[in-house]
């Protein structure tokens, strides 16, 4: 049975829809069911052959009516998130983001061939926009725009799976920090470098099992799935954190997470 917010959502979609510029729509979600209020937010993502000027975009919403409540317009004017626009339905925080489709097609080609092996710009994760639209639920589709991509990610390529596995393992070789917080026992400072080790062994981790980053949340869920990793794998992660969390026992920490990279690479080395 589809909830008041499924509901206005696909009408809100549907007004959207009428725009002569807007090709495809699509939301992305980790499950089925939208979130409730205070549980997260609702991404839109609007593909259009030019991004509709804001006054257009305004009257669509009052074009709604009172189903949704309008919030900002122009939150973002471009980049990694498109021109946005805020509105709510039933409080749920819900983000309208333009995109035209020849920058987005510019840009999972530039992510494809390895353009962006790192994250950017306050964690934002290049390769994470892939696995969204890999994973995208189409709400509509004129042109096949969503579809065709869709299937053209849905094999993930073998290059870009060993480019990123060896920027990232590479990325690994420098533990400087690392070394210097546990000779110091600095707990906090290790915790900053372990940050940073992490980021760079889950994308490895993720290249060599060929799944495409999505971010950092429900990290374990993903792990737990994969054919490819170190023994115990998310055991361990977890001991290194916990480990790391005392001076005393930091130097263990170390110890138990140069063996899970050293057994990453192998693995890496294997494939």
């Amino acid at each position: 049975m589809q909830t008041n917010a499924e509901r206005v959502l696909r009408q809100l979609a549907n007004n959207i829809s009428a725009m002569d510029e807007v090709e495809s729509i699509g939301i992305s979600a980790s499950k089925k069911e939208l979130p409730k209020a205070g549980e997260g937010d609702i991404d839109v993502f609007i593909y259009c052959g030019k991004i509709p000027e804001l006054e257009k975009r305004q009257a669509v919403i009052k074009q709604t009516g009172s189903v949704i409540q309008a919030g900002k317009m122009n939150v973002f004017e471009g980049g990694h998130w498109g021109v946005g626009d805020l509105v709510y339905i039933d409080g749920i925080e819900t983000w309208l983001m333009y995109f035209t489709v020849k920058e987005t097609l510019c840009n999972v080609e530039a992510i494809l061939n390895g353009d962006y092996p790192d994250k950017l710009d306050n964690y934002y994760y290049p390769i994470g926009r892939c696995a969204m639209l890999k994973n995208i639920h189409v709400l509509y589709d004129k042109s096949e725009f969503l579809h065709t991509l869709k299937a053209r990610l849905s094999i993930y390529p073998n290059d870009l799976a060993k480019a990123l596995a060896s920027y990232h393992l590479n990325m690994l070789e420098d533990t400087e920090d690392l070394v210097r917080a546990v000779s110091r026992k600095d707990v906090l400072f290790y915790h900053f470098a372990m940050d940073l080790a992490i980021d760079h062994f889950l994308q490895a981790l993720f290249a060599i099992n060929k799944v495409y980053f999505p971010s950092r949340k429900r990290t374990l869920e993903f792990i737990k799935k994969f054919d490819r990793k170190p023994e115990r794998c998310e055991e361990r992660l977890l001991d290194s954190l916990q480990l790391g969390s005392c001076a005393e026992t930091v130097a263990a920490s170390c110890e138990q997470w140069s063996k899970l990279v050293a057994e990453l690479r192998g693995l890496c080395e294997e494939q």
